[in-house]
């Protein structure tokens, strides 16, 4: 199985909720070797998407699990093992 990513979308200049999802999703990338995709809202990316979620987001390989609000550690990680 590949690598398991997580999308971040985030506002520009990051809030405290995007923060706290960053938080989450980086201590995750250090323990499971994940892979880490930032979507800053004013970036070209963000605004090639078909149709983006609102800020702040986080995506688990493709899936939508957060859309609008914040993810903490232990759900982000519960998250993740669905996927497995």
């Amino acid at each position: 199985m590949g690598k398991k990513t997580v999308k971040l979308y985030v506002n520009d200049p990051m809030g405290k909720r995007c923060m706290m999802n960053m938080q989450a999703a980086e201590r995750l990338r250090d323990e499971l070797g994940l892979e880490l995709a930032v979507i800053k809202k004013t970036s070209g990316e963000y605004a090639r998407e078909k149709d983006p979620p609102p800020c702040p987001s986080v995506a688990v390989n493709g899936r939508l699990i957060v859309e609008d609000g914040t993810v903490d550690y232990e759900r982000l990680l519960a998250e993740i093992s669905k996927d497995s």
